[in-house]
């Protein structure tokens, strides 16, 4: 018997949902919730050279560096005890990164679930901008940077998506449903 899957992927285009389904589902399991987009946010309100090129890098809707992404992820991996599960989101957005990615969890001898809330562009525009206005976020408060962002997603994260598919490890749910029919979706996954 293999043991129980302790380190999920979610994944998703920009206002897919995957936010709120990783906090919940790491709420609900007692699970370590990462999410690169929350480690930007804070260092983007810090002061001084790194919050000022966050900053301008996030708010304009454009992705980190591959090596800071890979960075805070590779240490809060390193740094997790074995037993505890972790729900990861914002992380890998490339395929170098996704490479990584499997690259660490292997070694650390961790079993992992990908899941992927699939949603249409048109719901994930109107989806942002109502967040945007929200949450006052300014790297989605327009329609051009909610068009900027999806094509970054389609240029470099898209890719991961196949990548998953290559290693067998995708899972791909409706995420344009209610937040409880996904919620029901991601816990039919991995209990399969």
């Amino acid at each position: 018997m293999s043991a129980p899957i302790q380190t999920v992927l979610l994944t998703g285009k920009p206002g897919s949902g995957k936010g709120t389904q990783a906090k919940k589902l790491a709420e609900a399991r007692g699970w370590t919730h990462f999410s690169t987009g929350d480690r930007f946010k804070i260092l983007r309100e810090t002061d001084g050279p790194l919050g000022s090129r966050v900053r301008e890098i996030y708010d304009a809707g454009k992705l980190m560096p591959d090596w800071f992404a890979t960075y805070l992820f590779e240490e809060t991996m390193l740094n997790l005890a074995p037993d505890t599960g972790i729900v990861i989101e914002g992380y890998p957005r490339s395929r170098a990164q996704a490479e990584v990615f499997v690259e660490i969890l292997g070694w650390l001898e961790r079993p992992y679930a990908v899941l992927d809330l699939a949603v249409n562009d048109t719901a994930v525009t109107e989806r942002m901008l109502k967040r945007a206005e929200e949450e006052h976020r300014p790297d989605s408060a327009t329609k051009e940077q909610i068009i900027a962002r999806l094509a970054v997603y389609e240029e470099h994260t898209a890719p991961v998506l196949d990548f998953f598919k290559e290693k067998g490890t995708l899972v791909e749910l409706d995420g344009g449903v209610s937040e409880g029919e996904v919620e029901s979706q991601i816990t039919k996954a991995l209990s399969a």
